[in-house]
């Protein structure tokens, strides 16, 4: 049982205006908290890449009133292929009733809907200690390399480099297939956005380019001619439309909680892009830590609840998604991992004629 009959107004900030920050923000407004929230630009991102929503995250967007227009703005594909290098189907993915947004997209719906009451302050932080004065809860919602972390966890503020480099872009063409193939040490998804146009993301062995460009002639040289739904894709990849990066991921962050700090989405669990959940993650927690805030007056005790419910929850896609992409860029031994997932996948119901 709840031990606040009635929820006191915390003065809140948040730092960082990405997803969780966003989120987060509009939700505890929303519950008659005073918020700030700060962030270097309150940048929309240029390039629309896709996020994948599942059931929990529609669940959060419908409290903020945005499922419907997140639905008008996304694709909703009914089911994709896991794809070998050989262009051999090794397993059938349902979609599992995700929504495909772009980035951009799901950014600029959670800063319009952000109440009017909050606070917006544009400041590059370089000490995130003088947040906390004057505020009852400091939010930190910084990102993979968070420097709230970095303050208040010492020896985990590190973030982890993958040693691959990550190319995401869109392209003026409708999808050639939904799909993502697994190759000896790279991979390549494609995926639908809407109007009849694609989102592509690769992730190869590490390369530093000096350009896009460069990259994605790289990328080019590495993919090409392997299966013909890739190369059309990149020949219809561009410069401007496409993101280049490593893979960085948290540290093991199994309790979020310091005195009147939480950490939350990917300043708290940062994990690998290959099981499409961190969006996700990041819209709980955010609906997480209102819930925890409004179930108790006591602010540590209502932080307690919050790590309780999503620390070892948010690690555990962490850790799954890590254990995905090792599967997935598994070099050497893909021949016999390719084979081992034909076989489980002529077993699984879902690859049965006609289901």
């Amino acid at each position: 049982m709840s031990d606040a009959a009635a929820t006191r107004s915390l003065r809140v900030r948040v730092l960082g205006a990405g997803v969780a920050g966003l989120a987060a923000a509009g939700l505890l407004a929303r519950r008659g908290h005073e918020i700030e929230i700060v962030d270097e630009a309150f940048a929309v991102p240029a390039v629309g890449t896709a996020l994948g929503l599942f059931g929990p995250a529609q669940r959060v967007l419908a409290e903020l009133g945005l499922l419907e227009d997140v639905r008008n703005r996304a694709a909703a594909p009914r089911s994709g292929r896991l794809v070998g290098a050989d262009g051999r189907t090794l397993a059938q993915l349902p979609a599992g009733g995700a929504l495909l947004i772009p980035r951009s997209e799901l950014v600029r719906l959670l800063l319009d809907a952000l109440p009017d009451q909050v606070a917006r302050r544009t400041a590059r932080i370089a000490d995130v200690r003088p947040l906390r004065e004057g505020a009852d809860l400091l939010v930190g919602a910084d990102g993979v390399h968070s420097l709230v972390r970095a303050s208040g966890w010492p020896g985990r503020g590190r973030a982890r480099s993958h040693g691959v480099t990550i190319l995401r872009g869109t392209a003026e063409i409708p999808p050639p297939e939904v799909s993502e193939t697994w190759g000896g040490g790279w991979l390549f998804g494609i995926t639908p956005l809407p109007g009849e146009r694609t989102n592509w993301f690769a992730v190869i062995p590490e390369h530093r380019s000096p350009t896009v460009a460069a990259a994605l002639t790289h990328l080019r040289g590495v993919l090409g001619e392997r299966r013909a739904p890739i190369d059309r894709v990149l020949e219809a990849a561009r410069a401007e439309t496409t993101l280049v990066h490593g893979m960085h991921t948290a540290p093991p962050m199994p309790w979020p909680v310091r005195e009147n700090v939480v950490l939350i989405g990917d300043a708290a669990h940062a994990m690998a892009p290959n099981l499409g959940h961190g969006a996700n993650t990041a819209l709980v927690d955010a609906a997480a830590l209102t819930a925890s805030l409004a179930r108790h007056a006591d602010l540590r005790r209502a932080l307690r609840d919050y790590a309780a419910r999503r620390g070892i929850a948010g690690q555990a896609w962490r850790v799954g998604s890590a254990a995905m992409a090792n599967l997935a860029l598994a070099d050497r031994a893909a021949p016999a991992r390719d084979r081992r997932l034909r076989t489980l996948g002529a077993l699984s119901p879902a690859s049965a004629p006609g289901s």
